[in-house]
């Protein structure tokens, strides 16, 4: 009996699970009662090493551990966690930003960094996107058929009203004038200055 625990617990300690003790043909209560608890610890390192492997390979598949089997506590509480984060990570894919983690370490660092950089990224992007917007709007109002006097060169506008060309272009626009008389117009409304100053 005692060589047959011994190669039980070798087994075990070699991090495989052995089968359990056949308890049927042990007659002594003392031998009885370890076989029995050796059983109880297989049973518990079977259902670890169920759960552990596939979680290790990062399948969150449902747990199937005793309440009583205090070795998988741990796992079950990585488990939940594991769990929350994939909420979490689903929540931030979704535009979520509020998202935090605070039980891994050097994890909850770099997810709360990464968090915190596509927060910072979105309100650019939606800065960017207001600023093109307002461009286009702007660039909108220039574009198509602009009805021009051919005789004073006023423009018309959408309600019928005439304007001179510098109100109506700063108006719909950004563009601001400043006033100076080209050199074909001088010489027409200014011909005694033009012919002094050559």
């Amino acid at each position: 009996m005692i060589e047959n625990i011994t190669t039980k617990l070798a087994i075990l300690l070699q991090g495989k699970v052995p089968e359990k003790i056949d308890t049927g043909n042990i007659t002594d209560e003392h031998e009885q009662n370890l076989a029995n608890r050796l059983n109880q610890l297989i049973t518990f390192m079977q259902e670890v090493h169920d759960f552990i492997i596939p979680l290790s390979k990062g399948e969150l598949t449902e747990i199937n551990m005793s309440s009583q089997n205090f070795f998988g506590s741990p796992f079950k509480e990585l488990h939940s966690r594991l769990l929350h984060l994939t909420w979490q990570a689903n929540q931030v894919a979704n535009g979520d930003f509020s998202q935090r983690v605070d039980f891994m370490g050097d994890f909850s660092e770099a997810f709360n960094s990464m968090i915190v950089s596509l927060r910072n990224s979105e309100k650019l992007l939606k800065m960017k996107i207001h600023e093109l917007e307002k461009a286009l709007s702007h660039i909108k109002t220039l574009r198509g058929i602009v009805p021009i006097c051919a005789s004073c060169k006023q423009i018309r506008d959408d309600e019928g009203y005439w304007h001179q060309v510098e109100s109506y272009v700063r108006d719909h626009s950004e563009a601001e004038f400043s006033h100076s008389i080209c050199p074909e117009c001088a010489k027409n409304l200014y011909p005694d200055l033009v012919k002094d100053n050559e």
